[in-house]
């Protein structure tokens, strides 16, 4: 909803460490820190998810150092680093992969509680080896079994609204 990319970058600006706003200005266009961007974003995104909190984390108490700056489509990559409060987390592991020129993903591998993670389990999959599967909705709903039965009327009530809302006057009761 912003109107640029320097707008959107000012209203997201505390989700990011100075460090980490360097790295994205750094790139030589705003598609290009729009791209980094994103990256950083998934990365946060995947610490978050494994911990197992919500977005009401302080994003600027993480902070990743990004490596290599460029990934190439396809191949994954764990050269990244991961700081909390300002120290290394070497308990810490992440994947990150691009499926494709838009798309970044990052998978967040650490200790769980009670569970004694050896490095070499980390890395023990094949480099060359893809972890990562593209599926089509066909694919993720491929097993899915209806709740209640099919209505089409209810279907071509839903096709036949609106695209968008209709705004009420406020003199129309």
């Amino acid at each position: 909803g912003s109107s640029s990319i320097p707008n959107f970058f000012h209203i997201m600006k505390r989700q990011f460490t100075e460090m980490e706003w360097n790295v994205i200005k750094s790139m030589s266009n705003e598609w290009m820190q729009l791209d980094m961007f994103y990256r950083h974003w998934a990365l946060k995104e995947s610490f978050l998810k494994a911990i197992g909190v919500g977005i009401g984390f302080n994003l600027q108490r993480i902070e990743f150092n990004v490596s290599p700056l460029k990934l190439e489509i396809g191949k994954v990559y764990k050269e990244t680093n991961m700081l909390l409060d300002g120290e290394k987390e070497e308990e810490w592991t992440f994947e990150e992969t691009r499926l494709d020129d838009h798309h970044h993903v990052a998978v967040a591998l650490g200790r769980q509680e009670g569970f004694v993670q050896k490095d070499s389990d980390v890395h023990s999959m094949e480099p060359n080896q893809p972890q990562f599967t593209v599926l089509t909705f066909e694919d993720l709903v491929a097993s899915g079994i209806p709740v209640t039965p099919e209505d089409s009327a209810y279907w071509d009530n839903f096709c036949s609204k609106q695209e968008g809302p209709v705004k009420q006057s406020s003199h129309s009761r």
